[in-house]
């Protein structure tokens, strides 16, 4: 993994802005135009970044109006190898609210324009039903003409209504205003203008540039849409802004939070894999950098807001590491990594994989038998339960990694976590033939258990015990039948299969 801060040096930037010029138009800072109040604005500071092979800059631009009211603009573009470009743009306020105008690279009137603005079907469909209504649209813009091609993002206004507890720990919410339709394109340009009303505190929006069609059909452009509305549609350089259930706290109806199981793009990763394309590229390429941009110093991705199931559990707060959204994570990041080129990321595998194997010598585990459930989530001062998905999902990651990376401590704690499902064995199933969803410490079970996730995670279990040739499991087997007589007896279709279920591992319920 690189990821190098770049220190801006005259001469340096001089020479490597004339390559950039000569590489990609778009993210030269020079070829954007910030206007308040009739005057061009100055930028106040850069930062460049390289992330593998991507190139980002980053430039601050600050205004003051007549009253000393202040407004921050931040202007963050990724150049990716393909000679595309992603734009962020981002602003806050400290009650300033005159218009800002932010003029693009790009010119003349669109020749094709797909727009989907209308709420899409759940991506997901057997979701657990949600209590708040989402306030944003999913609304998707794609525009084209001879130049130039963009994807366009939503562009929104919102408030940060993130709470700080005495300890120092932050939950971090913010809450949506509104959304607005920023952007003005003509023969002349293409602007951005960015005019806060009263009581509002932050923008952002985002736009992907290309010199080519970034969207081959119309057909192509209602799947990126269907994807976009879980996996990108709100997004800044290093977060995806996902409608907040009802459990957070700061809790409102429009409250979002940075969900870390949404922001692992598992469906656009396995888009990348399945369907190649300029637009999967590029998406993928967004979501690896945020994620590695986000991540914590070790090597893993905190949660950061409250749930506030889990404070009355178990009083864990806003800083704890969920396991099946890091497990999530490391796998969407080591697909896209193997798909975009970037070989030495694989060894990013053993980051979780001996994390997980530290958790248990610490003793966050369940004990059964000869072997052991790895607890679900981990703030390093509180015991939680076993979920039967999340003790798969890392069994499995441990099975995994011993198949790529041959150590065999990696099989010895997945071995360790498959006896303690093989003395569970049929537990796991009530008096009415259906899964139950988790372990306690105490080793008592509870809760109805998720329709697919956890069944694929059982098939995946099955595909790996087969490529590792153990041997095989007459309590694996009945487990994975019961889950099929249930989706059965619900009608739900079971899409993956045997041998494509590294497709299906990880979907939201």
């Amino acid at each position: 993994m690189k990821l190098k801060k770049r220190a801006i040096w005259f001469s340096l930037f001089v020479c490597f802005g004339l390559v950039l010029i000569a590489y990609a138009p778009f993210t030269s800072g020079s070829e954007f135009q910030v206007t308040a109040d009739g005057e061009d604005l100055s930028s106040t500071d850069t930062e460049q970044l390289h992330i593998e092979d991507i190139y980002q800059e980053v430039i601050s631009y600050n205004v003051l109006d007549r009253e000393q009211n202040k407004a921050e603009i931040t202007l963050t573009t990724r150049e990716f190898p393909n000679g595309d470009t992603m734009v962020y743009l981002e602003a806050e306020t400290d009650g300033y609210l005159e218009p800002i105008d932010f003029q693009l690279p790009l010119s003349g009137e669109s020749d094709l324009e797909y727009l989907e603005e209308q709420t899409v079907p759940e991506l997901y469909p057997h979701r657990k039903e949600r209590k708040l209504e989402d306030p944003l649209s999913t609304t998707l813009k794609y525009m084209e003409n001879e130049m130039n091609s963009a994807l366009i993002g939503t562009s929104v206004y919102y408030n940060d209504i993130s709470h700080t507890y005495e300890n120092g720990q932050l939950s971090r919410v913010v809450e949506f205003q509104r959304e607005a339709d920023t952007l003005d394109i003509s023969e002349e340009g293409w602007k951005v203008t960015i005019e806060f009303a009263p009581g509002e505190e932050k923008f952002s929006t985002w736009l992907m540039i290309s010199e080519e069609p970034l969207i081959s059909s119309k057909e192509q452009f209602e799947q990126v849409h269907k994807i976009a509305a879980d996996e990108f549609r709100w997004i800044t350089p290093d977060t995806l802004w996902s409608h907040g259930l009802n459990a957070i706290f700061p809790k409102t109806d429009r409250a979002f939070v940075r969900s870390l199981v949404r922001q692992s793009g598992r469906a656009s990763a396995v888009m990348l894999e399945t369907n190649p394309s300029r637009i999967w590229e590029n998406i993928n390429r967004h979501q690896f950098a945020a994620l590695e941009v986000s991540r914590n110093e070790d090597g893993l991705w905190h949660s950061d807001y409250t749930s506030t199931w889990l404070e009355r559990a178990y009083d864990i707060g806003p800083e704890y590491i969920d396991t099946r959204h890091n497990d999530n994570i490391f796998r969407a990041q080591l697909k896209r990594a193997e798909q975009l080129g970037y070989e030495d990321y694989a060894q990013e595998r053993a980051v979780y994989a001996d994390f997980l194997i530290e958790m248990s010598e610490a003793g966050y585990t369940i004990p059964q038998g000869p072997g052991y459930y790895l607890m679900d989530y981990f703030d390093m001062q509180h015991d939680t339960h076993s979920s039967l998905n999340h003790a798969l999902s890392l069994m499995n990651y441990q099975y995994d990694a011993y198949l790529h990376l041959g150590d065999e401590k990696y099989l010895e704690n997945a071995e360790a976590q498959f006896s303690a499902l093989l003395h569970t064995g049929t537990g796991w199933v009530d008096e009415e033939n259906t899964i139950i969803y988790q372990m306690r410490p105490d080793g008592t079970m509870s809760g109805q258990d998720y329709n697919l996730v956890t069944y694929y995670d059982l098939l995946y279990t099955k595909k790996l015990r087969n490529e590792l040739e153990l041997p095989a499991s007459e309590t694996l087997d009945y487990l994975i039948e019961v889950k099929e007589q249930n989706l059965q007896n619900k009608d739900i279709a079971i899409e993956g299969t045997f041998e494509n279920v590294e497709e299906f591992v990880g979907l939201i319920e």
